[in-house]
């Protein structure tokens, strides 16, 4: 308590104390806030940012492990028609199943052929090297064999509800991943028979373990009854997928958060269905400390500003209290002075007998010309922020416009119509890429130097890029040569080509425009020419349409300009330099 009493007691014999601590507290209230706000909403924008990129990532590997596995199941529905269409003889058989197996070697382990009495007819389970030497006849004589377990059972399961695809399966020695599939089959003459497939998944399986990114973030695969079945860690293989996770198995797709033990930290998860008549899931993981780390690198960043601004701000309300304070000081200065000396000559700073009206009228011409210095700095400031932005809103701000709504109804279109998505996206591809070429040739606006440096076939795409892509005019840009000009003519002829181009889009009303340049050893020619509308030059005023900026520009580094145009024929500006 002795402490804040001898803080207040020392603020109020000053008023420039009272102002400063007033003011100081205030703004650094105010920046707290709007720094905390700031950093809130961004970190909820992140967490929604992280939580819709790993959801859809999870729903395209989905999506592709679902186009592979149903391919799968496609091609072995069309072979099975194949085997009701070959008749029911055994050796027509096998020499169907033989091809099958010779087809895709690794991608049908094996394959076996039922009746209905579950006596085996047909088995094909040996290595590649081992079948090329086999066949049809002699496999149709082979005695029957034993069959695993998973291969009685998709036989059963196809006897009783027709196509059956089992759980993923592991070899003991490799734990490479397998599928059963059991296919009934209803031949022309009336027999029944069941095929039932031995399916590889590894190549399906690698797309899933090998898909990572950042420094921890995996995938892995569940089963339908909530097993782990593809893993970059192989010990995980077979353990039961953490309970967050099971309702991917039920066809949800969604987001969520899991601790496990063999990881690190907290990990967020994203899940997405296969489909297919699988039941899987896939589960995109990540370290709950590595995705939302940008979060913690904008709070710093908040809280870097924070300081920055809380020392700024510090050092100008002590400077502003200073100068405001500054005349009642000074006349407080004064009037000791005179009361302690007597000397009456300090009193040429006041120009009236009354000390409060000296003080207004010192303070009111120090705001008076304090205001006068920052009405001239606003207005230069503020035409300033107007050429640029009414140059950043003619050159880019509306290509990307353009640009942004096109592609916040992209993703909606192309899941309608995808031929017209593609289209849109080019589209997409063209506005950006003017609105960067844009960016560039105001850069080159802003540093004339630059235009020096800089190559002419550059310069002059570049040109046509930024007007292409704002016009949708298809300008093209031919070089033939090699280009040293000095710098005088390189601008000038930069200058002509940006005014004719310029002209193009503002008024021929043109769908194309070429732009060729040949480069000789004494000798430069520019040409520009389109297909638009044409006018007439003798009905043309002197200076219209820039055609006076061109000649004087031409004129001015002893270039020839000619320009040529009819109505509905297009238009030709065409400048010759000559060293």
């Amino acid at each position: 308590m002795n402490i804040f009493k001898k803080l207040a007691s020392w603020t109020n014999r000053s008023i420039r104390r009272k102002l400063l601590i007033w003011s100081i507290s205030f703004w650094l209230i105010f920046i707290t806030s709007v720094g905390l706000a700031i950093f809130f909403i961004g970190q909820i924008q992140s967490v929604n940012q992280t939580r819709e990129r790993n959801v859809q990532l999870a729903s395209i590997i989905s999506r592709d492990i679902s186009a592979q596995v149903g391919g799968i199941l496609s091609d072995i529905r069309t072979f099975s028609h194949h085997l009701e269409l070959t008749g029911s003889g055994t050796v027509s058989q096998a020499d169907a199943l033989l091809s099958l197996r010779l087809s895709a070697p690794q991608r049908y382990l094996g394959v076996y052929l039922f009746d209905l009495n579950s006596d085996l007819l047909v088995h094909l389970t040996e290595s590649q090297e081992s079948i090329m030497q086999l066949t049809g006849a002699a496999i149709a004589e082979r005695a029957a064999i034993s069959v695993p377990n998973e291969v009685s059972q998709s036989y059963r399961q196809a006897v009783a509800s027709g196509t059956s695809i089992s759980e993923v399966d592991f070899t003991d020695v490799e734990q490479n991943p397998e599928l059963y599939v059991g296919i009934p089959l209803n031949y022309s003459n009336g027999e029944k028979c069941v095929a039932v497939f031995e399916i590889g998944l590894q190549d399906i399986w690698q797309r899933i373990e090998m898909r990572t990114f950042g420094q921890s973030g995996f995938t892995f695969a569940i089963s339908r009854d909530g097993k782990i079945i593809a893993h970059p860690d192989p010990a995980y293989i077979g353990r039961p997928a953490p309970s967050e996770l099971i309702p991917v198995t039920q066809g949800f797709e969604g987001f969520t958060t899991y601790n496990d033990s063999h990881l690190p930290g907290k990990a967020i998860a994203a899940y997405s269905p296969v489909g297919v008549f699988t039941g899987w899931g896939i589960v995109v993981v990540q370290l709950k400390s590595e995705a939302y780390a940008s979060i913690w690198t904008f709070g710093l960043l908040v809280i870097g500003i924070w300081v920055c601004l809380a020392a700024l701000i510090t050092a100008v309300v002590m400077v502003l209290i200073r100068n405001f304070t500054r005349p009642i000081v000074n006349l407080t200065k004064t009037a000791h002075i005179i009361a302690e000396t007597g000397d009456l000559t300090k009193t040429t700073t006041v120009h009236q007998a009354d000390e409060v009206g000296q003080m207004s009228q010192a303070f009111d011409q120090m705001v008076e010309r304090l205001q006068q210095s920052e009405d001239k700095a606003a207005n230069a400031a503020a035409e300033e922020r107007t050429r640029l932005a009414r140059d950043l809103h003619d050159a880019v701000s509306q290509t990307l416009f353009s640009a942004s709504m096109i592609s916040e109804v992209l993703p909606k279109l192309w899941e309608k119509n995808p031929e017209e998505g593609r289209r849109r996206l080019e589209e997409v591809r063209q506005l950006t890429k003017g609105a960067l070429a844009e960016m560039r040739t105001l850069l080159f606006e802003l540093r004339p130097a630059a235009l020096v440096d800089a190559e002419t076939g550059y310069l002059l795409r570049q040109l046509a890029e930024s007007i292409s892509g704002r016009t949708k005019i298809a300008i093209s840009v031919q070089m033939k040569g090699v280009c040293n000009p000095p710098p005088d003519v390189k601008i000038a002829l930069y200058r002509i080509a940006q005014e004719a181009l310029n002209n193009v889009a503002k008024h021929s009303g043109a769908t194309q425009a070429n732009v060729y340049v040949n480069c000789q050893e004494d000798t430069i020619t520019l040409q520009v020419n389109d297909n638009g509308k044409g006018f007439d030059i003798a009905g043309v005023r002197t200076g219209s349409l820039g055609l006076g900026i061109m000649r004087e520009r031409a004129r001015k580094v002893g270039a020839e300009i000619k320009i040529e145009s009819k109505p509905g024929e297009g238009s030709t500006v065409l400048a010759v330099w000559r060293q």
